[in-house]
């Protein structure tokens, strides 16, 4: 099944790309992504914790603090494309803070695939949506161009009606605990009927401790979402595969 959605969508995809591009990463290598960059950034000897996103070891399936009782509950499974660091990293902040949301086009294509290699198909995709004040600021919701690559890729229908009701102090310094309390009620679901024994992608940028994405799914579980999937194009590190360098 997974074949034949793929190659339904491949004729409007060459009308997007280039053959020849360089490393979007890196500006170096042969794009999209090149093979250094690939390895030192999307990580794809490492596993992903199924709850929250975070890379792991191959062995592992899920993360010591999400062993330990401390991630998310909402979520089937929670997956990011690579490690928040490095030229992935500059490569979002790119997109957020120095608005080019039309970065995302240069990766769409390998991140959908990957995407559908992880994660089963679904009958939608939501975006984590961004509380009006933050949206005035930026002047996007890059989880939304996110979900627009996907949905033009893969030819998911995007759905709508998710709203952040409050914005809530920053996260930063925070544990993971306080994450996950800090969100709470922070979302909620208009005409719930809509995703009533649905299934869906959740979609953000980059996921740390999950907490983001576990409030989001919340409000989708209250209103009779029947599976949620979280994909981020980052997340963290293991502390124990951490480098001591860093």
């Amino acid at each position: 099944m997974k074949g034949l959605w793929r190659n339904a969508v491949r004729i409007s995809q060459l009308l997007w790309y280039k053959d020849e591009q360089a490393c979007v990463f890196c500006g170096e290598g042969h794009g999209p992504i090149c093979l250094t960059c690939r390895m030192n950034y999307l990580r794809p000897e490492l596993r992903r914790c199924k709850r929250c996103g975070k890379l792991i070891e191959s062995g592992e399936l899920d993360c010591l603090d999400c062993l330990a009782g401390r991630g998310p509950k909402q979520l089937d499974q929670v997956t990011a494309w690579g490690h928040y660091s490095g030229g992935l990293k500059e490569f979002i902040q790119r997109i957020k803070f120095k608005s080019q949301p039309n970065l995302i086009r240069e990766i769409s294509r390998p991140f959908s695939d990957w995407a559908i290699s992880q994660l089963p198909v679904v009958d939608g995709i939501v975006a984590v949506p961004m509380h009006m004040s933050r949206l005035a600021e930026r002047g996007f919701n890059q989880a939304e161009v996110i979900a627009s690559a996907l949905h033009w890729e893969l030819g998911l229908p995007i759905l709508s009606g998710v709203e952040r009701l409050e914005s809530r102090s920053s996260q930063v310094l925070l544990s993971r605990q306080e994450r996950l309390h800090n969100l709470t009620g922070a979302f909620n679901v208009r005409q719930p009927e809509n995703y009533q024994g649905k299934s869906v992608w959740l979609i953000d940028d980059v996921t740390t401790t999950g907490s983001t994405l576990e409030a989001v799914a919340e409000a989708l579980r209250q209103c009779g979402t029947k599976e949620i999937y979280g994909l981020c194009l980052a997340a963290g590190l293991e502390k124990r595969l951490v480098p001591l360098s860093e």
